[in-house]
């Protein structure tokens, strides 16, 4: 009799977007969230404990789960169950830590060390809590012809941000919401 060795594969995610960090971070079961439609409301448990159920509207979905997963400190699975038996899930990471600032004697609660750093605060409105932001350079502009659409040819040398052309903008874009924000980067 042959014994049979198992075989270890890689693991991939859909996305490809695990880094070692986060793999870090996901713990060996996740917590689960689960809202059950029903109409306009929501009936949202949190590791099956029907005890803790919360009824919530479904407008205020997004900021109920953003608040659970920031709570529950840990990377979660959300599954939304609609009437007609369709189910919607994802993996949602809780908001970072705030770093931890030593005590600072500034009174007005500007950092001027940022600046002096060479760091640059940009902000963005609209986003839905807990959504992935995608933070990119505009390298260059270009326009849609009558059908609406426009192709795009990109130098890899043109990546150096010293070589890009003044003002530089920053795109901030929701994966989730769709929100686009875009704010000179000064």
């Amino acid at each position: 009799m042959r014994s049979r060795q198992k075989r270890s594969r890689p693991s991939s995610t859909s996305t490809g977007r695990h880094t070692a960090a986060r793999a870090e971070a996901i713990p060996p079961v996740l917590p689960l969230i689960v809202a059950e439609a029903h109409e306009d409301t929501l009936v949202v448990t949190t590791n099956g404990d029907k005890a803790t159920a919360t009824t919530i509207a479904r407008a205020d979905f997004w900021t109920h789960i953003a608040e659970q997963v920031s709570a529950l400190g840990v990377a979660t699975r959300v599954e939304m169950h609609e009437p007609g038996g369709r189910v919607l899930a994802d993996i949602l990471d809780p908001p970072p830590p705030e770093p931890d600032t030593p005590g600072d004697d500034d009174t007005d609660g500007t950092d001027d060390g940022a600046e002096e750093s060479g760091l640059v605060e940009l902000t963005g409105e609209d986003f839905t809590p807990g959504e992935e932001i995608l933070v990119a350079l505009v390298i260059r502009h270009a326009s849609a012809d009558a059908g609406g659409r426009t192709r795009v040819l990109i130098d890899r040398g043109e990546l150096d941000i010293d070589e890009l052309p003044e003002p530089v903008e920053v795109v901030l874009a929701g994966r989730l919401s769709r929100t686009v924000t875009i704010r000179p980067l000064t």
